[in-house]
Parts: C-alpha cells; sequence; structure tokens
C-alpha cells in the first residue's frame, strides 16, 4: 500500500481537477502530502489493479454500523479510481467479498453530480441523496410579519425538535413508529448535543408563539470536494399548517445572512432523492448538485 500511495494521490489530484472543470462548485484543493500519508497509515483495506506492474485503479471504502440500515461500506468522491469499466469490475468483486465477511449489507459511494454516476448505476446502484452547493455573495432583504420570530433553540426546546425531528423522518420515508426505542433515544441524545453546541445555530421559527419551522446550520468539517468556510444548512422543517407561505425561503435567506455575515464564503445542503419537495426548494434557492450518494445492497 504504501509503495501506491503516491500515484493514488496522482489520480485524487487529477480526478478532482476534472470534476472542478465541469462543476467550479466542487473545490480542488488537494493536499498530495497529507492524502499519501493517511492512506499509507489506513488500517482500511485499498484494493489496487495493475498490469504488469502498471497502476490502473484503485478502491476503498470503510465499514461502519447504520442504526436504520446495519452495517454499510462508504467511499468518498477520493475512494476509487479505474481506468476501464474492467477494472471497475474487478475492484467491486474484491471489495465486495471483503466487506461481505466484516458484515456489510450495502455499498454507498459518492460520484460527481451528472457526470460521474452512470457507470455505478449500470451495477446496480441507484441514487439514494445529493449533496448541493451554493456560493454565498449577496445578503438577502428580509422581512417577517407580525407575530413571527426567529430565535435561537435551546435545551428548553427539546421535545420541540423531537418533533421536528419526526416531521423530517417522515418526509425522508420513515414512518413515525418505525425506529426502536434504542434509535428514539440516541436521536433524543443528538439533538441535546446539538441544541448544546455552542458551533451549531438551531434556529426556531415561532408564529404567535407556535413552533412554525426550524433549521441547523454548522461549520463544515475538511471534507473532500468541499471549498474551506462552507457552512452546512440542514434539518429545514415546517409545520404543515404554516407551509405555502414563502416561510422556508424567508428562513433561509436569514440563516445565509447569519453565515455571510460569520464569513462563510459557500453553503452545503443535503437531500434524499425522493423527496421532491425538497429538491424543488433547493433548487430554487440556487443550489446545484455537486455529488449524488449511490447504494447497491451487498445482500
Amino acid at each position: 500500500m504504501k509503495k501506491d500511495a503516491p500515484v493514488i494521490a496522482q489520480r485524487i489530484a487529477d480526478q478532482l481537477f476534472h470534476d472542478h472543470q465541469l462543476e467550479p462548485l466542487v473545490s480542488d484543493k488537494f493536499s498530495r502530502q497529507e492524502f499519501e500519508f493517511a492512506l499509507a497509515h489506513s488500517a482500511t483495506p485499498v484494493w489496487v489493479a495493475d498490469s504488469n506492474g502498471r497502476f490502473r485503479g484503485h478502491l476503498y471504502g470503510a465499514t461502519l454500523d447504520d442504526p436504520l440500515h446495519r452495517r454499510q461500506s462508504w467511499t468518498g468522491p477520493d475512494g476509487y479510481s479505474y481506468e476501464s469499466e474492467d477494472v471497475l469490475d474487478k475492484l467491486c468483486q474484491w471489495a465486495y467479498h471483503e466487506w461481505r465477511e466484516q458484515g456489510s449489507t450495502a455499498h454507498l459511494v459518492w460520484a460527481l453530480a451528472g457526470n460521474g454516476t452512470q457507470d455505478w448505476v449500470d451495477r446496480g446502484y441507484h441514487i439514494a441523496s445529493v449533496r448541493g452547493a451554493l456560493a454565498l455573495v449577496e445578503r438577502f432583504d428580509v422581512a417577517w410579519g407580525d407575530g413571527q420570530v426567529l430565535r435561537r433553540a435551546t435545551t428548553n426546546d427539546l421535545m420541540t425538535a423531537v418533533a421536528f425531528d419526526a416531521l423530517i423522518d417522515g418526509a425522508q420515508g420513515s414512518p413515525i413508529g418505525s425506529q426502536s426505542p434504542a434509535q428514539r433515544e440516541a436521536n433524543r441524545g443528538d439533538l441535546v448535543e446539538l441544541l448544546e453546541d455552542p458551533d451549531c445555530h438551531y434556529y426556531l421559527l415561532d408564529i404567535d408563539g407556535t413552533p412554525a419551522a426550524q433549521c441547523i446550520t454548522f461549520a463544515m468539517p475538511p471534507l473532500r470536494g468541499n471549498f474551506e468556510h462552507t457552512v452546512y444548512v440542514g434539518s429545514l422543517a415546517v409545520v404543515e399548517e404554516f407551509r405555502r407561505q414563502g416561510i422556508a425561503t424567508r428562513l433561509l435567506h436569514e440563516v445565509m445572512n447569519d453565515a455571510i455575515g460569520e464569513g462563510f464564503g459557500y453553503a452545503e445542503v443535503r437531500w434524499h432523492i425522493d423527496n421532491d419537495a425538497a429538491t424543488q426548494l433547493w433548487s430554487a434557492m440556487g443550489f446545484r448538485p455537486t455529488y449524488v450518494q449511490l447504494r447497491r445492497s451487498l445482500d
């Protein structure tokens, strides 16, 4: 593995540059030295295809426990390269065997939206979710009506946060009551951490004292394909009786104004591909898909 790290790093650098040319919202910033060191010292198996000593491709993925889907193997944009579909097939064959041995039930891979998905689709993968990005340039004019108050949530709002969390799960295809008690308790713990985290902005919109909408933001950690100073915008939800009144748009404009004021230059969102409302909203807000996550069952 150590001897292959430099050539893999070069392939990823070339791939990111290519992706950036196709979609400028994908960052091509890449530290080859740091990546080579991490790859050379990684405990995660990396499969390499070569022909008479000539490098032809690589594949790796981390196998992790998922609370909803059991164990799954995850591959990021830097986790694969291949010169031909035959090479990809061989790499997948080796990796699937190892991942199944580890108890993995599915493989998920991030690919460039629109231009990097077809080879995966041809192999039985389907698009599950989307990463979208937006450059933050100009501030928005926002006017709230009488009785509409935007504030930061606290731990006193935990039950409201739990109710919004269930609303989001329903929109993403997870019926209320489908989670186990352990999963619900874990989700409550995650919400408490978000409410207590000083680096997380948990927005709540009250209308005449009633919680009507929410949104959460925090600084994105370093992630392949992302620019520095990117804010993550997520967990957007509007109570049904307050929908179709422009509330989501005004809330997001307020959120992005805050992000600009804090020095963020980009925003990222994620949504499930089968959530039509989210697809329409984020597109209308100017977000463009950068990567899509594809999934294939290994059962």
